[in-house]
C-alpha cells in the first residue's frame, strides 16, 4: 500500500464492500467501523493528501528496528481513523519476526468504571489468550501459577468455572466477562491488587518472557480506545497517576493515548517517559486564516464517494456537509442522517434541504447541552485558534477538546485549535448575545 494511505471506517451489513448505486445501500454504507478485512481495505480506502501522510509507516519501521521493549503512544482525536491505522499496521508487521496482542480496550472492560488494575488483569489474560490461539505449549508451572493468582485476585469458585467451561469458555475468557460485567468482581480485584500490582506485573513479564521464548518472536502489545476513556478525570488518573505502569511490561508496546491530555502540564513527564508519541492529525477543511484546502477538501468528497455513486448527492451539498463539520466521524454522521432524510422525501439524491436539516439536528442537541462558562471559552477558542487552561484548577478546555466541541488540527502552519466547525453558527449568536450584555 502507498504510504500515504489512510482507510476510513465503515461496517457491511450484508457482507460486500460495494459502491452504493442508491440511497439505501448508501445509508448502510456510512456507519462508522474500524476496516478490516482486505476487501474493505481494497474498495473503501482514501489516500491522505501529502501534506498530511499517515504516520504508521514511520511506527512500522521504529518496531522492525528496535532492540529493546519500547512504548509508544498513538494520538489522535476520536473519530479521526486510529483504529484502522492500526488495524492497518498490524497487517504491515513482520509475522515472521513478531506476535502482536491487538485488542481494544472497550472490548474487554466497563470502559465507565475503569481501574489501572483492571487493565493489567486484562493485558495478562489477553497474552494468555493469544498464546492459546497460536498454539504455543505454555510451560504448565508458568500456566497454572497464574491461573492461581487470577483466581485468587477475582475469588471466582470452582463451581463458576466448571460451569463456564461447559458453556465453552476458556478461564481467560471466563474471567474477563467477570471483570468486564460484575461491579462486585472488579471492586474484589481492586481490593485484592491493593498492594499486589507489583506481583501481577512479575508474573506478567515471566508469561511474556515464556511468549517470546516459545514462539521465537518478539511479542508486541496493542491497546487500542484507551483514548475513550469517558470522563476526563478517568483519563488523567490512569495516564498521569500510573503512567509508568504501562512501561513495565517487558515487549514492544503500543497504547492510544486521549489527545486532549496533551494540553495538561503533565503531559510533558509522561511524553518524555516513552520512546516516542505518534499523531495522526485531523484534516482542516480550512486553515487558521479561513483559507480553504483543496487537497483536503478534496479527501472528504472521495470519502464519500467511494461509498456512493457521485449522482447520489448533490456536489454543493456536499460540499456544505465538509465545509460545516470539523471530524470525519461527525462528517459521515451527519451525511448518514442526511442521506435517510432523502431517501424519506423518496428523492433521488441527497441535497441541501438533507445537509441542512442534518446540520441543524446536531447544532440543537450541542446548544441545549453547553454551560455559559462552556460557551464563552468557545468563543475565545475561535478568536484566539488557542485551547488552553487558564490554570491548573482550569479544566474547561479540555473538557472542550474530550467533548469534540472544539478541535484540534495540525497542518503546515503547526498545531493550532478551532470550534468545531458545525457550532460556528450558534458561536456567532453567543457573540452578539454577549455583545448586547
Amino acid at each position: 500500500m502507498d504510504e500515504t494511505l489512510i482507510i476510513h471506517a465503515i461496517h457491511y451489513g450484508n457482507g460486500g464492500a460495494m459502491r452504493a448505486s442508491d440511497l439505501a445501500k448508501a445509508y448502510n454504507n456510512m456507519t462508522l467501523e474500524p476496516l478490516k478485512e482486505e476487501e474493505e481495505f481494497k474498495e473503501f480506502y482514501v489516500y491522505r493528501p501529502e501534506n498530511a501522510p499517515s504516520p504508521i509507516e514511520g511506527l512500522n519501521d521504529r518496531i522492525r528496528i528496535a532492540e529493546g521493549a519500547e512504548k509508544y503512544l498513538f494520538l489522535g482525536f476520536r473519530g479521526s481513523g486510529k483504529s484502522t491505522e492500526l488495524y492497518r499496521l498490524v497487517d504491515m508487521i513482520d509475522q515472521e519476526r513478531f506476535l502482536v496482542v491487538h485488542y481494544s480496550i472497550r472490548d474487554e472492560l466497563n470502559l465507565s468504571d475503569f481501574d489501572f488494575r483492571d487493565f493489567f488483569v486484562s493485558m495478562a489474560l489477553k497474552v494468555l489468550e493469544r498464546a492459546d490461539d497460536v498454539g504455543l505449549s505454555i510451560f504448565q508451572d508458568i500456566k497454572e501459577d497464574l491461573h492461581r493468582f487470577m483466581k485468587g485476585i477475582t475469588m471466582v469458585s470452582e463451581e463458576e468455572i466448571t460451569t463456564s467451561k461447559g458453556a465453552g469458555l476458556s478461564l481467560e475468557k471466563f474471567l474477563s466477562l467477570k471483570i468486564s460485567q460484575e461491579k462486585k468482581t472488579r471492586e474484589v480485584v481492586r481490593k485484592e491488587l491493593e498492594m499486589r500490582i507489583g506481583d501481577l506485573l512479575v508474573k506478567l513479564n515471566g508469561l511474556i518472557h515464556e511468549v517470546e521464548d516459545l514462539s521465537g518472536k518478539r511479542l508486541i502489545i496493542v491497546v487500542d480506545d484507551l483514548d475513550k476513556l469517558t470522563r476526563g478525570s478517568q483519563a488523567e488518573d490512569f495516564f498521569y497517576n500510573n503512567y509508568e505502569l504501562l512501561l513495565q511490561p517487558n515487549c514492544l508496546a503500543i497504547y492510544t493515548f486521549p489527545i486532549p491530555l496533551t494540553f495538561h502540564p503533565s503531559y510533558e513527564m509522561v511524553r518524555q517517559a516513552f520512546d516516542d508519541d505518534v499523531l495522526l492529525p485531523q484534516l482542516p477543511v480550512k486553515g487558521q486564516d479561513g483559507a480553504i484546502k483543496d487537497d483536503n477538501l478534496n479527501f472528504y468528497m472521495d470519502v464519500i464517494y467511494r461509498r456512493m455513486d457521485r449522482g447520489l448527492v448533490d456536489e454543493e451539498a456536499l460540499k456544505k456537509a465538509i465545509l460545516s463539520t470539523g471530524k470525519l466521524s461527525e462528517f459521515m454522521r451527519v451525511m448518514r442522517e442526511a442521506c435517510i432524510r432523502a431517501y424519506r422525501r423518496r428523492a433521488a439524491l441527497i441535497g441541501d434541504q438533507d445537509v441542512g436539516g442534518a446540520l441543524e439536528k446536531f447544532r440543537r442537541t450541542y446548544d441545549r447541552t453547553i454551560s455559559q462558562a462552556h460557551k464563552e471559552r468557545l468563543i475565545e477558542i475561535h478568536e484566539s485558534k488557542e485551547a488552553r487552561d487558564k490554570d491548573n484548577e482550569d479544566d474547561i478546555s479540555r473538557d472542550l477538546l474530550f467533548s469534540l466541541t472544539a478541535v484540534e488540527y495540525e497542518d503546515e502552519s503547526g498545531r493550532w485549535c478551532d470550534v468545531d466547525p458545525l457550532l460556528l453558527p450558534l458561536v456567532e449568536r453567543w457573540r452578539s448575545s454577549q455583545q448586547k450584555t
